[in-house]
C-alpha cells in the first residue's frame, strides 16, 4: 500500500533499513572473515550474533520512539526492520540450541561422536561437531540472506511511500496516520497506440 508521505519522512523511513543491512555486513560478513582469517577461534564468533543482537536493540528501542515522535509511515518501517531482527534472533537461538545439544551428548558420551580419520597417528575427528556447527551456521546464513535482500526492497518501497499494510497489526493506524493512496504500480503506464484511439 502506498501512503502520502514527504520527502523527509521517506527519507527518515529508510534508516532502519540501512542500520540493519550496515549491521549484516558489518558483523555477518567482515566480522566473520576476519575472525576466519585471524585466529578462527570458535569462541570469537560469538561476537558476531553479541554485536547484531545490540544493533537490534537499538532497532528496537528507536522504533519505539519513533511511534511517539515521528509519523505513522516512518515508525511503521522502524517497526518493520524489527521484524526483520526478530527473524534473525530466532536464527541465533537455533543454532545455539543445536549447539548445546551437541555438548549435552558429547558431555554424556564423552568421544562417542568421533570418527577416526585413519591417519597414522590415530586421531579422530569430532564430525558430529563438524555437522553441528555447519547446520547451525547454515540457518544463520539463510536468515540473514532473507532478511538482507527483504530489507533492499524496503528501501525502495519507503523511498516510494509503500509499505505492506499487514503492518497495522503491529502498527495500528489512528487519525493522525499517513493518508492511503492505494495499491501502488511501479510498471509505466503505456502510452495509447493509434489502434486505441481508433
Amino acid at each position: 500500500m502506498q501512503y502520502q508521505v514527504t520527502e523527509q519522512e521517506a527519507q527518515r523511513a529508510k534508516n532502519p533499513h540501512h542500520i540493519f543491512n550496515l549491521n549484516i555486513l558489518l558483523t555477518h560478513l567482515f566480522l566473520s572473515l576476519s575472525i576466519l582469517k585471524t585466529s578462527g577461534e570458535p569462541l570469537m564468533f560469538a561476537l558476531i550474533p553479541l554485536i547484531s543482537l545490540s544493533v537490534l536493540g537499538y532497532i528496537y528501542l528507536h522504533g519505539q520512539k519513533k511511534r511517539q515522535t515521528d509519523s505513522w509511515f516512518v515508525a511503521a518501517h522502524w517497526t518493520l526492520a524489527w521484524q526483520r531482527g526478530r527473524i534473525l534472533i530466532i536464527s541465533y537461538i537455533v543454532a545455539f540450541a543445536l549447539v548445546m545439544i551437541y555438548n549435552l551428548i558429547q558431555w554424556m558420551m564423552p568421544g562417542g561422536l568421533s570418527m577416526n580419520n585413519f591417519s597414522d597417528a590415530g586421531d579422530s575427528t569430532p564430525i558430529f561437531q563438524v555437522i553441528t556447527m555447519f547446520f547451525g551456521a547454515a540457518i544463520i546464513f539463510f536468515a540473514v540472506l532473507y532478511t538482507f535482500l527483504q530489507t533492499g526492497i524496503s528501501v525502495y518501497d519507503a523511498g516510494k511511500g509503500i509499505i505492506d499494510k499487514k503492518i497495522a497489526k503491529a502498527l495500528p493506524r489512528d487519525a493522525n496516520a499517513n493518508i492511503e493512496l492505494g495499491e501502488f504500480d511501479d510498471r509505466a503506464k503505456a502510452a495509447p497506440t493509434d489502434e486505441s484511439k481508433a
